[in-house]
């Protein structure tokens, strides 16, 4: 069991590259990830997209790169000898016709005339993707750690609270016997206080205890919690990358078996116990929403 939200960074530094890698995620229904990376790792990221969704499945990513190639620092120099002679040339007829010198010539044509620039320099994708793919691949180990740990303490959570679950169902069980013999004993004593003007046959009565024991019998709504309660047992001990979409589900489920058994059960200390279970459901649905 992982959770979708996790954090992870990575520092990296040799005689060649220096690199900073962050990776961070919270939930989403789907996977929806965000890349940030320097000019000179642009052509890799449809590779760190596949990369990343290799590893995780649901979730909002968040990830950035910042890289620097020690090798390319001087090459990525260039100077405009051209440019530089013919700015010189203007400067020099300037002060001829001004009758001014420039303090300092050389500086102010480096600074606004552009002389010296960056190279537009061809990137070498092999080299590069052989050293970020290493690094990525350790920053995602991580990454996936922290989310496991996470989600090992939710995992302890749901657990808890599918105990709780059992022991509403548990004293459902114990209380559903009494549904119709509360009502059969109101019914004896409606009967018997009317009686004397009204001429009641037996068989009436035990025909209208029948129907209702029939309209209230929630056995088969307990059963089926009683199901679901052994899948949620089987996924939460499980381990599984994806698993937040199917106990969706089965939540959803339960809460409508709920549901039914709340207004079927026609009793007041069953319909408590119900409301009660729905609210520890619901506590285990917010939670879910953090499963991968």
């Amino acid at each position: 069991m992982r959770s979708m939200t996790g954090y992870s960074k990575l520092n990296y530094e040799d005689e060649n590259y220096v690199i900073s890698m962050e990776i961070k995620s919270v939930n989403n229904k789907n996977l929806t990830t965000k890349v940030k990376l320097p000019y000179n790792l642009s052509l890799l990221e449809n590779y760190i997209r596949a990369e990343i969704a290799s590893f995780i499945s649901r979730g909002s990513i968040d990830f950035r790169i910042e890289f620097e190639d020690k090798n390319e620092n001087l090459k990525s120099l260039k100077y405009d000898e051209d440019l530089a002679k013919s700015c010189m040339q203007i400067l020099n007829k300037m002060e001829e016709d001004f009758n001014e010198k420039f303090s300092n010539k050389l500086d102010f044509l480096v600074r606004n005339f552009g002389v010296i620039s960056q190279k537009d320099l061809d990137t070498d994708e092999e080299k590069y993707k052989e050293i970020i793919s290493l690094k990525l691949r350790e920053l995602l180990q991580d990454f996936i750690k922290t989310k496991v740990e996470e989600g090992n303490r939710l995992r302890i959570f749901f657990k808890e609270q599918l105990n709780i679950l059992k022991s509403k169902v548990e004293e459902v069980k114990k209380l559903k016997p009494q549904v119709v013999e509360n009502y059969r004993e109101r019914l004896l004593v409606n009967v018997n206080s009317v009686k004397a003007d009204i001429d009641f046959k037996e068989e009436d009565i035990l025909k209208e205890i029948l129907l209702f024991s029939d309209r209230v019998d929630i056995t088969e709504e307990v059963s089926r919690l009683e199901s679901h309660f052994k899948q949620l047992e089987y996924e939460f001990n499980a381990d599984k990358d994806s698993q937040g979409k199917k106990i969706e589900f089965i939540f959803q489920e339960i809460f409508r078996e709920f549901n039914t058994m709340g207004v079927k059960s026609n009793m007041y200390e069953i319909s408590k116990l119900v409301v009660e279970g729905k609210n520890e459901l619901e506590k285990m649905r917010e939670q879910i929403m953090n499963i991968e």
